[in-house]
């Protein structure tokens, strides 16, 4: 597509879908002057040039509340642009009159997309657009581009494809006993940071009875280090009557062990990876807001478990061992809102199992929109399709 004249509105959600969906050489941004803010079509700019190699912008303004002067701008747009196509997905009403006419007496093609039913609507001109139109793939980059905050790295690794089944294997013994995997845990991060083996890459090795400053740490699951030799996620596991030693898998595995937190994490990253539904999974996402102009002498960076995309919809999911504070969950609802808007969502994801009519968060939960799920979904392997009810999909 040479042009494409977009009806901006605030919905980036929709303005990114349009373009990212025709890849134009050139997109006119057409937008009420009376909403004078420029900083959201610039942020649109942005993360659309960072995709699209040599795309160029041009922003015309119009008086929304004159027909006659949206009319006259829109037919200049077009005589200066005559391969030009118009969209109106999600405009306001009196623009959208004043495009229809313009396209209208010069025989100009104008559609709007239906993004929740992935379909063109053509209401002048657009056969062929009709016809092999498809929704693109969105990713996390961009819509954080287009809001003005940058993605700057990730806390946690994610794992490569031939770890799953092993993570996984894991993961099932740590959901049935987390109380032994806190202790385990410990011990391993204590031993590493007091006994590190500098000239083994990967290796540990720590006496059963570890001395610090502030406690005795005791060895005490040598069961969940046995399964976790069986996942093939440490190898040359030696338990003496003293000490335990063995080799980590990699670095990563090593990262994943003396870490309490990222199981659940990794869980949730993993299935829906393996699931066909969903594109552009991560986890651990650290976003930088310094970039947006707010504050520039402030750092502020935050972090998503995982984010991920069911379709054009980006969804936030976080990850909490047992029930968060309501500060948790007014974090989690702004993801939905400031990056996603409508068609997004959030999910919060609780190992523990709630009791849903007592629980103050997950009427807190409901009540702002959140989707919440509990330890009874991972244990029964209901998770994916507890995400497909939180989205409303219905596949099987």
């Amino acid at each position: 597509m040479d042009c494409l004249v977009e009806l901006y509105n605030d919905d980036q959600i929709s303005n990114l879908t349009v373009i990212f969906s025709f890849m134009p050489k050139k997109v006119v941004l057409l937008y009420d002057m009376n909403n004078m803010d420029k900083t959201g079509m610039d942020y649109l700019r942005l993360a659309c040039s960072a995709k699209i190699p040599n795309i160029k912008f041009e922003y015309r303004s119009f008086d929304n509340s004159d027909i006659d002067e949206a009319t006259e701008i829109c037919t200049s747009i077009i005589h200066k642009n005559p391969h030009c196509f118009f969209d109106i997905t999600g405009a306001g009403e009196l623009g959208v009159i004043g495009a229809y006419l313009a396209c209208k007496k010069t025989f100009t093609p104008i559609f709007k997309l239906n993004i929740p039913s992935g379909k063109l609507v053509n209401i002048y001109g657009c056969n062929s657009l009709e016809k092999k139109f498809n929704l693109p793939n969105l990713t996390m980059d961009t819509i954080f581009a287009s809001h003005g905050t940058t993605i700057t790295g990730y806390n946690h690794p994610a794992p490569p494809p031939e770890l799953f089944n092993s993570i996984l294997e894991f993961c099932n013994f740590i959901f049935e006993n987390p109380a032994n995997w806190k202790d385990l845990c410990y011990y391993l991060q204590t031993g590493n940071a007091k006994f590190p083996q500098i000239l083994k890459k990967n290796f540990f090795w720590a006496p059963k009875l570890i001395n610090t400053s502030k406690a005795k740490i005791k060895f005490s699951s040598a069961d969940l280090l046995k399964k976790a030799e069986r996942a093939s996620l440490i190898y040359n596991l030696d338990i003496s009557q003293s000490s335990v030693s063995f080799y980590f898998k990699n670095e990563k595995v090593k990262r994943y062990l003396t870490d309490f937190g990222v199981w659940l994490e990794l869980y949730c990253y993993i299935e829906l990876k393996q699931c066909n539904l969903f594109h552009d999974v991560r986890i651990s996402v650290k976003i930088d807001w310094n970039n947006n102009g707010k504050d520039h002498f402030v750092e502020i960076i935050n972090e998503i478990d995982i984010t991920f995309f069911y379709k054009t919809r980006p969804c936030f999911l976080s990850c909490k061992l047992s029930e968060p504070s309501s500060e948790a969950l007014q974090e989690l609802s702004m993801y939905q809102s400031y990056f996603g808007g409508k068609s997004s969502k959030s999910i919060l994801v609780v190992l523990n199992t709630v009791n849903k009519k007592n629980s103050y968060v997950y009427k807190r939960a409901k009540d702002m929109n959140i989707y919440m799920m509990d330890g009874t979904d991972i244990k029964t392997g209901k998770f994916i399709a507890s995400i497909k009810k939180a989205l409303k999909i219905n596949v099987s």
